[in-house]
């Protein structure tokens, strides 16, 4: 049976008596506010409404029963403040203002130069902290205030980063405007450190577009016309052909390559020390094949300790833009494709792996902490698998009887063979044993 109601909702009653009473509490509050204060810098002034910033500001004091409350509005976070009278919380205000306006008026131009400074101080090389201020410089509006990018503003300026084109025309690399996004992401992190900005603008910014996975690599045929070509050149004390072979035959970084001093060149030319690097990885000690060692050798002779292993005796140490330009050269002289420096190093890795070096001493001569690296960015895809494929031959072949290595065995079938071979795998061993 329909209930038929007798009277008004209670409930609804209620909620529309609590409506009004915190209507009239906001209109007693209103009467009470004092200032409004926010903080504006100059470089905060916008042309036009969509490019006005979200600033910082303090609203308040509110009378909130026998005390007095403040609001610090920081972009999109909210902090409420008591005092217990009305001079202590006049005082509180002032003293936020003040801050907020050192705050709001740090540039980014200063603020990144403070933050490239600290990123040397903190163990990054000069080298890499100069390549992250060239990427961050063009990028950012360095005359404008840190509080002046909201997050409307920052995905609209990565958007902008995404359809720029270089200077050849073409389309700027999705693996570029990722690690602009990394690293601005990063500073931002440093500023919140610094309590410049109370928050990050661009956390929310996605990447767009899938990262390319390695570089394109010369073929074998390919690589020994290069080599062939760069050993010419580097007989005659060629700088740049001298690092495109080092690059190859030791997977040198190309700026590992170049800043080579002799006393690095150690036992006759036999080993060849890095002692410091991108990262901590980077220190290794690696053996110099008797191809490059008579090279080597050359560069380094009547050189003193501390002068540069590569070019002429009295010649300045070179940039990395060296390789670049002589593997250009070479590639065009050649007929080959066009490879980049970095490249190098994943053909290292590949015939490395190709010729059965193992996973671990491959990713410790390229510098990396582990073969998760050199596989996803340097290898090639073919030569990664054929290692796995190799050690389940290995293990089938020596210790097939041994049950304490069937989960290994297994481990390795599941990590080398697709779903669909994992199927007919297991239909072939459930037919063998039944019969």
């Amino acid at each position: 049976m329909k209930r038929i109601s007798q009277g008004p909702d209670l409930a609804a009653l209620a909620e529309s008596v609590r409506k009004a009473q915190r209507r009239r509490r906001r209109r007693t509050q209103t009467a009470h506010v004092s200032a409004t204060t926010t903080v504006l810098s100059d470089g905060d002034a916008c042309e036009n409404e969509h490019a006005m910033p979200k600033t910082a500001r303090v609203l308040g004091p509110y009378k909130n029963g026998n005390k007095w409350r403040l609001v610090l509005l920081d972009g999109v976070q909210r902090k409420a403040m008591v005092a217990d009278s009305l001079e202590a919380a006049l005082a509180l205000r002032a003293d936020l203002a003040g801050q907020l306006e050192r705050h709001a008026g740090r540039r980014f131009g200063d603020a990144l130069d403070e933050y490239l400074q600290n990123l040397v101080e903190r163990g990054v090389t000069q080298d890499t902290a100069d390549k992250v201020g060239r990427m961050l410089r063009p990028f950012l509006p360095l005359d404008h205030a840190l509080s002046s990018i909201d997050a409307e503003r920052a995905q609209q300026l990565y958007l902008d980063e995404t359809r720029r084109k270089k200077t050849n025309g073409e389309p700027i690399a999705n693996d570029s405007h990722h690690l602009l996004l990394r690293r601005v992401k990063h500073f931002y992190k440093w500023a919140i450190s610094r309590r410049y900005v109370g928050h990050n603008p661009f956390a929310e910014v996605r990447p767009i577009g899938r990262a390319r996975r390695g570089k394109q690599q010369l073929r074998i045929d390919e690589a020994r016309k290069l080599v062939a070509a760069a050993l010419e050149r580097a007989q005659a004390l060629d700088a740049g052909a001298t690092a495109i072979l080092m690059q190859i035959f030791l997977g040198l970084r190309p700026t590992e390559a170049l800043v080579r001093v002799a006393r690095d060149l150690d036992d006759e030319g036999r080993i060849l020390w890095v002692p410091f690097g991108k990262t901590s990885n980077a220190r290794r000690r690696l053996q110099v094949p008797d191809t490059l060692r008579a090279i080597l050798l050359r560069h380094a002779k009547d050189k003193p300790p501390d002068a540069p292993l590569l070019g002429p005796p009295g010649e300045a140490q070179h940039t990395r833009d060296l390789i670049r330009y002589r593997l250009r050269i070479l590639c065009e002289q050649l007929g080959l494709p066009r490879v980049c420096p970095h490249s190098l190093r994943g053909l290292n890795a590949t015939l490395a792996l190709d010729a059965g070096a193992t996973a671990h001493h491959v990713a410790a001569a390229l510098g990396h902490s582990s073969f998760t690296t050199t596989a996803r960015h340097y290898a090639d895809a073919s030569s990664v698998a054929n290692v796995g494929l190799r050690r389940v031959a290995d293990l089938l072949a020596t210790r097939a009887d041994d049950s304490a290595y069937v989960p290994q065995l297994a481990s390795l079938l599941r990590a080398n063979l697709s779903e669909v071979d994992l199927a007919k795998l297991r239909m072939m061993l459930a037919e063998k044993l039944q019969s």
